[in-house]
């Protein structure tokens, strides 16, 4: 099984001989990643509840129609934390009428932490924004889910991949969008902050929860938002520069 999944079928990049090298790439409606907090702010029993409830959003009915409306879906994912240590990353995985969601949720359910730390927002766009680089991603709509329980950790570090700001910027040029999915039980200033500074793109939004126990639900809600074609983000952020 290639890293395209199950749908390997139904993978943009296959030319009629099988090869992905030489095909040449057929644009997809939506190239999705997740970008998944595992800084040291999140247990280890969260991080693993986190991946289940994602798995679980993939083979909700409601998910999967929403995936066969946005046509044909490209999903990947990166787990982030401390910006001096490597993010994790999942393969592409192509859905086609909403065919090809349950290998990437395999894939979620088999990872295996390896990120900690401090909460390197910056970092973990960048890791996804170059998952949207890679050689053979097409897509109509390029989208990144990011989830959070923190703001950006400010210490100077000597080997943190970008900052926050970096990332935004880089986000603009590319016409990514950044949705957030802010964890929090402050009285909304964390949900303020990813709107101000984390978001981005024609129609991003931020959604809150208090804690991990709502994480199943919004993600659910998340997803069907973010894939709908038609969805009016309730917050949305033109692509202008961050300041």
């Amino acid at each position: 099984m290639s890293r395209w999944g199950k749908a390997a079928s139904l993978t943009l990049l296959l030319s009629a001989c099988g090869s992905v090298a030489s095909a040449q790439p057929i644009c997809a409606d939506v190239a999705l990643v997740l970008a998944i907090d595992g800084s040291g702010s999140v247990t280890d029993s969260e991080y693993r509840f986190q991946k289940s409830a994602i798995a679980a959003a993939l083979r909700d009915d409601g998910v999967v129609s929403a995936l066969k409306d946005a046509g044909t879906v490209m999903l990947s994912a990166v787990f982030w934390g401390d910006g001096e240590f490597p993010t994790e990353d999942l393969g592409w995985f192509v859905v086609y009428d909403g065919v090809g969601a349950e290998g990437f949720a395999q894939g979620l359910e088999r990872n295996e932490r390896h990120v900690f730390g401090d909460t390197n927002i910056g970092s973990g766009l960048w890791s996804a924004l170059d998952k949207l680089s890679e050689p053979g991603v097409c897509a109509r709509r390029l989208i990144i889910n990011l989830s959070g329980d923190g703001r950006e950790t400010m210490l100077p570090k000597q080997r943190v991949r970008a900052t926050l700001y970096q990332a935004r910027l880089r986000t603009i040029r590319m016409g990514v969008t950044i949705n957030a999915l802010a964890i929090a039980d402050d009285d909304g200033g964390l949900a303020a902050y990813y709107a101000q500074d984390v978001i981005r793109g024609t129609g991003g939004f931020t959604m809150t929860i208090r804690s991990q126990d709502d994480y199943a639900a919004a993600i659910r809600q998340k997803l069907k938002r973010e894939l709908s074609p038609r969805f009016v983000a309730s917050v949305a952020h033109p692509s202008s520069a961050p300041h």
